[in-house]
């Protein structure tokens, strides 16, 4: 056959069978070299990249060297990225990016970056690709020189900047951050990761200036990093502001998250020194066990670091006892753990009894060469949670009820108590007192002889479904429980009292919880 038969016979086959159109094109290619009177040409080549769509046997190095050929022409390059889109990128998972990676670079030699900053409805396989194999390298192992090399062939500017969002199993939605958001937040832990500082602190700040709504909690980390790139550029004081800033951004539970995230950080960059403290601070302010496992096997990694093995058997049991509970099939990074220290999951004690261990030694490193001061008692919140130290140079110190060495049920029998404690640093940055001990009370536990049944005069201070608290003059808030009053008003209390108004009371019990009422006529 003659080239304009072979041509047309493989215009015929393309949509009956891409495969063998392919195998005529090959001919051509063989047949009719460049320089030849009828050598193969934009035509051949367009025909060849039509033939390799929806083609699973495509000999991928024949059409990088007929793309190669006509690399000038625009739409030999479009057809090329589509190819490259629907056979490798299309619905890939990380184990498919990784696997076709080689496939998948050859977009960046000849498919060109679409501007989709103003119109992200298009489809771009260049970014998809470098976008997908960056995240891919982030899994698992962090590879940062292979993620740095691949975002750095981005124009970043060329970035949607629109998130996504899918339904997840359980019918909730699920928010994914942009392309421009991915970029930065890759980008910055790789050069975090190769040492590059002054460029990390760069653009983990114009990530935060031009961003305007975070995922994953980025923005956290975005100045995690701007402060640890600092302390290693020796800006100490600078450093250490920033992450007192950072940490008071955060209220309540949430504060262990943070800890837990720079204590990674630090781990990383192998200051398991820092790595330590903030692991440390991380389990002091978390919650159930069962969420904080992860920190517990960074801390077992960092005492292994620092050549404290010993000390991580603690952990290493707390894992196994979580495990053991919550009925959990044990991952690798668990498994080394427990292979390590020898754990024996049939005699392991309950997660309650090791967490309760566990809890003392955290205190013990937490408040490790902090020196003990003195001072008294000299306010309790009428919440019982709270209250105030004073030290004999008349300085005050704030605390709260779980920073006692020894659980305190009632903080108002410690009032005038002489105390030793701690001074630490709270989240914004106030001086308060922590692991504090009762050295002395002077007011001995209020007598259930001294209150029950004496009669008051109060006032009504508030009225809830399920009873009435009255405040009494010289002593804290009863209660007026609805089951308390008689029968004819416990349906309708609430409409009989009201705020405000006096009422004759008994106190008729005295319990740790406060004052038990009832209603005197």
């Amino acid at each position: 056959m003659n080239k304009r038969e072979l041509q047309i016979e493989a215009k015929r086959l393309i949509d009956i069978s891409t495969e063998d159109a392919m195998n005529i094109c090959k001919k051509m290619w063989v047949d009719f070299p460049q320089n030849s009177q009828d050598q193969f040409n934009l035509y051949d080549a367009q025909l060849t990249l039509k033939a390799t769509q929806n083609n699973k046997n495509v000999d991928f190095n024949f059409v990088c060297e007929v793309v190669k050929c006509f690399n000038e022409n625009e739409k030999i390059k479009t057809d090329f990225g589509w190819f490259i889109f629907n056979n490798y990128l299309k619905a890939a998972s990380t184990a498919d990016f990784i696997q076709n990676e080689n496939v998948i670079i050859k977009l960046f030699d000849f498919v060109l970056q679409q501007n989709l900053s103003s119109n992200d409805s298009n489809i771009c396989p260049y970014t998809i690709g470098c976008i997908g194999l960056a995240k891919a390298h982030s899994k698992n192992l962090f590879n940062a020189n292979r993620i740095e090399n691949l975002l750095s062939l981005l124009n970043v500017d060329f970035l949607s900047r629109k998130s996504s969002a899918y339904t997840n199993s359980e019918g909730k939605e699920v928010k994914q951050p942009s392309d421009y958001e991915t970029y930065y937040a890759l980008r910055t832990k790789a050069l975090l990761k190769l040492e590059s500082f002054t460029l990390c602190i760069n653009h983990s700040e114009v990530a935060l200036k031009s961003i305007s709504e975070f995922h994953y909690n980025n923005d956290l980390w975005f100045k995690m990093r701007i402060a640890i790139c600092r302390e290693h550029l020796g800006e100490f004081e600078i450093s250490e502001r920033l992450f007192q800033e950072l940490l008071s951004t955060r209220a309540g539970s949430d504060k262990w998250f943070l800890y837990r995230d720079i204590a990674e950080l630090y781990f990383e960059q192998e200051n398991f020194v820092n790595a330590w403290k903030y692991a440390v601070d991380a389990a002091f302010y978390g919650n159930e066990p069962h969420y904080m496992i992860n920190l517990y096997v960074l801390q077992a990694r960092i005492l292994v670091k620092l050549d404290r093995p010993n000390d991580g058997e603690i952990l290493a049991r707390l894992i196994a006892a979580v495990l053991k509970e919550q009925g959990w099939n044990n991952k690798e990074a668990y498994n080394r753990i427990l292979k390590f220290y020898k754990i024996d999951m049939l005699e392991l004690k309950s997660v309650n009894s090791v967490f309760s261990e566990a809890k003392k030694f955290w205190v013990l490193e937490r408040y490790k060469g902090k020196k003990e001061v003195i001072g008294v008692i000299v306010f309790i919140h009428r919440n019982g949670k709270l209250g105030k130290i004073r030290m004999s140079d008349n300085s005050v110190y704030n605390f709260h009820k779980r920073d006692f060495d020894k659980s305190q049920r009632n903080l108002n029998v410690l009032k005038d108590a002489k105390v030793s404690f701690v001074k630490m640093t709270s989240f914004n940055g106030d001086t308060i007192a922590e692991n504090i001990k009762v050295l002395e009370k002077i007011n001995p536990d209020v007598s259930t002889n001294e209150l029950e049944g004496k009669q008051f005069i109060g006032s009504i201070k508030n009225i809830t479904d399920f009873g009435v608290f009255v405040k009494l003059d010289g002593h804290k808030d009863g209660l007026l429980h609805k089951n308390s009053l008689p029968r004819t008003m416990q349906e309708t209390f609430k409409e009989r009292f009201n705020i405000g108004e006096k009422v004759r009371v008994k106190i008729f019990k005295v319990t740790e919880k406060g004052l038990q009422l009832k209603l005197e006529e």
